[in-house]
């Protein structure tokens, strides 16, 4: 019986063990932490001679170890430069959604603004809630996380997030920004409340 009771305690502590790895893996993105070295997953807007958004290898943020990092890089007026990822269809619903990113500001001189959105949407339909416009943010010359969560309605079938990073129009105006360790999460607290009841029907 004791043999018994202990092989059950083994393998429910591998469960746990298991399932807390899925739990922390619940990333609806693709890339995130942007660590392929590239931008691969995500889609960039508002390119132009004065404007690009890079794989950074030289600097990273702070909620992940790694080596890389998005350099939005925006010079040219009255501009937004677009950063932005669509989860698949199906990949997402109704309920929160938890979401964190890492932001470092360089440079932001004449009207220039860093902000972020997150948006919740269905199939044919369009947008049809989110986090609302977040931001301007300020994280001059150092890495803050951001983390929050929202509500996403009914009917949600996936999501989208951006990063823009806004020019003025006059001359001069430029917004120079890092993102980095970028998360949208909707499944790992409930996958670890499942867990637990599961392992508590083993004794």
């Amino acid at each position: 019986m004791t043999l018994r009771k202990n092989t059950l305690g083994v393998l429910a502590a591998t469960l746990v063990l298991s399932l807390a790895g899925a739990a922390s893996a619940a990333n609806i993105l693709v890339n995130g932490d942007f660590e392929t070295g590239d931008l691969t997953g995500w889609e960039v807007a508002g390119v132009s001679p004065n404007s690009n958004v890079t794989a950074d290898g030289t600097d990273n943020g702070p909620s992940e170890p790694g080596m890389y990092n998005a350099y939005m890089e925006n010079f040219a007026p009255a501009l937004g430069l677009l950063l932005k990822q669509v989860t698949p269809v199906g990949s997402a619903g109704e309920g929160d959604v938890y979401y964190s990113f890492d932001l470092k500001l360089d440079q932001a001189d004449v009207g220039g603004v860093l902000f972020a959105e997150i948006f919740a949407e269905q199939e044919g339909v369009g947008i049809i809630g989110g986090s609302g416009l977040m931001g301007p943010f300020w994280p001059w010359n150092d890495w803050v996380q951001y983390s929050d969560y929202f509500v996403a309605p009914a009917g949600t079938d996936f999501l989208t997030i951006q990063f823009v990073a806004t020019t003025g129009a006059a001359d001069g105006s430029s917004c120079v920004a890092h993102v980095d360790n970028v998360v949208l999460d909707q499944g790992s607290v409930a996958t670890e409340g499942s867990s637990w009841s599961g392992l508590k029907a083993l004794y």
